[in-house]
């Protein structure tokens, strides 16, 4: 069976090697704008006024997407190796 550390290396070439691409760059710009990752994730009904609870959620789903695609193509070595070692001693 694979370790999480095996796992987690895995995932990062993964995404290195699809996002670290002219094409993978003009996805990820996409993508944080589809995300409106630099935007509050709280969504107001227009005819209410109030939080529309469900609209906040898909906001909270679409920025959590790119947080996590963000996570794994900047993960580095030494975050790995501690990831390893802490694995190790469990």
């Amino acid at each position: 069976m694979n370790s999480f550390f095996e796992k987690v290396l895995r995932r990062r070439s993964w995404y290195r090697a699809t996002f670290n691409t002219p094409a993978g760059q003009a996805v990820l710009k996409d993508l944080r704008r589809f995300s409106r990752f630099t935007e509050s994730p709280l969504v107001l009904s227009t005819t209410r006024q109030q939080v529309d609870p469900l609209a906040t959620a898909v906001r909270i789903g679409r920025q959590e997407m790119f947080q996590r695609i963000i996570h794994h193509l900047h993960v580095d070595d030494a975050q790995l190796i501690r990831m390893m070692e802490q694995e190790d001693h469990e």
